[in-house]
Order: structure tokens, then sequence, then C-alpha cells
């Protein structure tokens, strides 16, 4: 079925990748969609400790490591898109990192998401399979076997979103003194309070044989701590456990209500 974009896509790219801006191009052109690249601020260029866009004490505690320069760059060019919508007053855009991959199917979803009347803030599209295994709550159907739903945990992947004009509101001010990677940040609802949702099965993917622009040294697992801040490590890193986990679990409960409101209304 032929479906009509009402939606502007930008995927953020650094400047030079023509091979990786080639193959989205080609993939996102055969859907018969429109977009436009978005600028990628290059963490490679970044040092950590001298932007005053990271708050490296919090980091630490929490993780006994400090962020990478890409994952900084990754989180302000996402950073960037939002400050783009509020400055132009953008409703809704729909979000791509340059390795993302839209299944045949995306279009006819992103339809049927702009056809229901749900109060969202951010679609998140993962690619993982498993994320169909986790606890969650489904709301309605969408078209064929896609379905709406709200996730009890928080997993990471921004490759693909949807985001609204208000969720890019709530997550600015979350986004001045940075201790998180932009895909974690945008699960802890509990603190910004972003009406996200996913859909299952997810109608996109991501392209595991590209290299990751990030690095791959946000997953060294060693601390990088010594002294005092290595001594009090176990303590703080248990606290930001502790609030997690009762923050996830909070917002998922608290939000089963209106689910259900929403459920039965989308469902009529």
């Amino acid at each position: 079925m032929e479906t009509k974009q009402t939606v502007p896509i930008l995927v953020i790219s650094l400047a030079g990748e023509e091979e990786r801006r080639k193959r989205v191009r080609k993939q996102i052109e055969a859907l018969g969609l429109v977009f436009e690249f978005f600028p990628a601020v290059d963490g490679r260029k970044l040092n950590p400790m001298a932007s005053p866009a990271y708050d490296s004490v919090r980091r630490r505690r929490a993780f006994g490591r400090d962020l990478t320069g890409g994952e900084i760059g990754c989180l302000l060019s996402h950073r960037a898109i939002y400050e783009k919508m509020v400055a132009e007053a953008l409703d809704e855009v729909l979000v791509l990192e340059d390795d993302a991959i839209l299944g045949p199917d995306f279009p006819s979803v992103l339809a049927a998401l702009q056809r229901r009347p749900v109060p969202y803030d951010m679609i998140r599209f993962f690619g993982d399979p498993k994320i169909a295994q986790l606890p969650q709550r489904y709301l309605c159907p969408l078209v064929g076997d896609y379905r709406l739903s709200r996730l009890a945990t928080t997993p990471g992947g921004a490759q693909a979103y949807l985001i609204r004009l208000q969720g890019a509101k709530k997550l600015l001010p979350f986004m001045q003194r940075n201790w998180l990677p932009v895909d974690i940040l945008m699960g802890r609802s509990w603190e910004h309070g972003l009406q996200w949702f996913t859909v299952q099965p997810s109608p996109s993917d991501y392209d595991r044989t590209l290299e990751s622009a990030i690095g791959n040294t946000r997953f060294d697992k060693s601390l990088a701590l010594g002294g005092a801040e290595r001594l009090i490590y176990p303590i703080t890193r248990a606290l930001h456990k502790m609030s997690e986990g009762i923050g996830k679990r909070s917002f998922y409960w608290s939000k089963w209500p209106a689910d259900r409101r929403y459920s039965k209304t989308l469902r009529s």
C-alpha cells in the first residue's frame, strides 16, 4: 500500500562518510522516502574532560569510567536536532543514524502511527530481536503484525526513532551537563517524563557490518578510578543501580491505568 510521507527525516552522519551516506541514501530512497543529512558532531575531535557539556564527576561515580569523545559527540548530534526542532517549531521528526536499516514495511508502520491518536513524545525502533522477549505492555495493533508497546526496561539504541516537539523540549534540559549516552538518557522517563513507546516487531534494524563511529572503547568495563574515587565507587554504583531500578519500575507501573485507557480507545 502506498503511503504519503508526512514527517521530515533527518539522518545524522559525519561529513566525509561517503560510503555510509551512499548506503543509507539508497535504501531510504528505495522506500520512496525523502530525507536530508544532518551534520554529526565528530567525537574524535573532542576532549571529554574539557567539554562544558560533560559531567565527569557524576559519570565516574555511577560507572567507574568516563564517557568517550564519541559518546559525547553522538549526544551532541542528537541534541542539535532537538535544538533545531525548537528553533524552527518542527512538530515531529524521524531521526536516523547513518547505520540504520529501514525494512520494507517501515513507511506503512510510520503512516499507521500518524493515524493513531497515541499520546507519545517518542517512538523508538529497536533492531535487536531480544527486545521482543523483554517485559512490556502491548497497547494496540498498528498494521499487519506490528504492535505498539511500552517496555518495562530501558534498552540502548538510538539508530531510529520518531520524536515530537514536546519530547525534544523535555529532553533538552537534561542534555546540558551530560553523564549518560543519549540512548540511555532517552529511557530515564522517571526523571524527564518522556512518554516513549516502541513497535514490535521492529520495522527497522542497524547495519552490524559497519564500524561504529562512536568507537568500541565504550564497552571497556575496567575501572578508571584511583584514590578516594575507587574506595567509594562500590557505594555510589550501588546507589545508582538502586535508584535506576526503582525509577524504571515506578514509572512503568504508574502508567498502567493510562495505558489501559489508551488501549481501550485505540482498539475501538
